[in-house]
């Protein structure tokens, strides 16, 4: 009889705690007027609330004495300020021939987020033939 009550009550706590911590948690802003000020604004001026900008490459020499160059450039930085800005940045570079050459550079631009930036810039850089040549280069700006 007393198992059945404790395990209603546990699952009644469990229950109740997310919601408390949702109630309790977030960030506390220093100024909230000039932040909602500052969201209402967007409405007027047409700028996007968001801006994601995702830059891949895959690069590759995989026959005997071959050659493979990659560039890429992405520019999102002109125009307005968005409130969040993500930004991804990700290459893949293989010399997997003998004697081969794989060269990459990639480059990516985009406008610093008014209340969050988020950004990620990853690369893989393989020279595994016999005197192969790998060289990668991953730049990504605000």
């Amino acid at each position: 009889m007393l198992r059945p009550m404790l395990t209603a009550a546990a699952l009644t706590l469990c229950a109740a705690l997310p919601a408390t911590a949702q109630d309790f948690g977030g960030l506390r802003l220093r100024n909230q007027a000039s932040v909602v000020d500052r969201l209402e604004s967007f409405d007027r001026g047409g700028c996007r609330l968001s801006q994601t900008s995702v830059t891949v490459g895959i690069n590759r020499a995989l026959a005997p004495g071959s050659t493979a160059r990659q560039q890429l450039v992405t520019d999102g930085s002109g125009g307005c300020r968005p409130l969040v800005s993500n930004q991804i940045t990700a290459g893949v570079n293989l010399a997997l021939g003998s004697r081969s050459l794989a060269e990459q550079s990639i480059e990516s631009r985009q406008p610093r987020g008014i209340l969050a930036s988020n950004d990620v810039t990853r690369g893989v850089n393989i020279a595994a033939g016999a005197r192969s040549a790998a060289a990668q280069r991953l730049q990504s700006s605000r």
